[in-house]
C-alpha cells in the first residue's frame, strides 16, 4: 500500500475557531472517553464535513479543544468520536 504524501504546497492548514468548534460538536454524540464501543471517526473527519476541507491533505489547529456533549471531556483533531444519528 503507497502513503499519499501531498507535496507542501498542497498541505492546508486550517485555524478553527469556537464558532466552527461549536458546529462540530452538534455533530456529534460522544468521544472515545465515553463511547468506546462506538468511537470510531477522528474529530478532524468532523471538522472536514463543517469545513469541506479534505483529511488528506488538511491539518487542523483548535482555537481551544471541543468538549464532547456527553462527557465534557476535551476533544482534540485525533480524538476518536461517535457521530450522531
Amino acid at each position: 500500500m503507497t502513503e499519499f504524501n501531498p507535496a507542501p504546497q498542497d498541505h492546508n492548514i486550517v485555524l478553527i475557531d469556537s464558532r466552527i468548534l461549536r458546529h462540530a460538536e452538534r455533530l456529534i454524540f460522544g468521544c472515545q472517553s465515553c463511547t468506546p464501543k462506538y468511537s470510531h471517526i477522528p474529530f478532524d473527519t468532523v471538522l472536514d464535513s463543517v469545513t469541506g476541507y479534505d483529511t488528506a491533505v488538511t491539518d487542523y489547529i483548535l482555537s481551544e479543544p471541543a468538549k464532547c456533549p456527553r462527557c465534557k471531556g476535551p476533544i482534540l483533531e485525533k480524538t476518536l468520536v461517535e457521530v450522531a444519528a
